[in-house]
């Protein structure tokens, strides 16, 4: 699945004969309604989302005293907008290039323990690939009408409301955004590149 426009590699936009010039130059962008991925925001029709990708934390080992703080401190960091938003997906992690490296590693080495311990490694990646669902990655997500001086001002408050109850604030660039997308609409977990346009 490609967001941005439906077109060969050499940029020309993609044409069928059956379909009006209107038709053909529908996008995948358009049908999904995103106007634009940038770092931190998707943009749509009639208002923009600013994502907050946070560091989960493991609540199997909290105290119940220090997870009702958690959500006192999560509490907090609601009372900063009333339209503030969660977004839980599943995570993706693009292993394919660890795989590659460990795959050269076994075929330019000589020495049959070092390649015994290489292939483990290679089948623990398979492994960890297989079982990737099962993580979770999380956004707080933040709706407005335009992106102004207002909305900037309420996205520092919320990221500095983060920061001081001890959460952590992870890059969310708009590749992740995309990566994000691609999980959420079609449950597609390979972690592949997403290309700007279709082939």
């Amino acid at each position: 699945m490609t967001f941005l426009k439906i077109q060969k590699k050499d940029g020309n936009i993609k044409m069928q004969n059956s379909k009006s010039k209107e038709q053909a130059s529908r996008t995948v962008q358009e049908l999904l309604d995103i106007r634009g991925i940038e770092n931190n925001i998707i943009t749509n029709t009639n208002y923009c989302k600013y994502y907050i990708r946070i560091a989960p934390k493991n609540i199997n080992i909290l105290t119940n005293e220090f997870l009702l703080n958690e959500i006192l401190n999560l509490k907090a960091v609601c009372n900063v907008i009333d339209s503030i938003e969660f977004l839980v997906v599943d995570k993706v992690e693009r292993l394919e290039d660890n795989k590659n490296y460990i795959i050269s590693l076994i075929n330019d080495n000589t020495d049959e323990v070092a390649k015994m311990l290489l292939e483990r490694d290679l089948q623990n990646l398979k492994q960890l690939e297989s079982e990737k669902g099962s993580s979770r990655e999380f956004y707080i997500v933040v709706p407005f009408k335009t992106e102004n001086a207002q909305s900037e001002q309420v996205v520092f408050n919320i990221q500095q409301a983060l920061e001081n109850r001890g959460f952590t604030i992870l890059n969310c660039d708009k590749k992740i955004l995309k990566n994000m997308l691609q999980v959420y609409l079609e449950r597609n977990f390979s972690g592949n590149i997403i290309e700007d346009f279709d082939i």
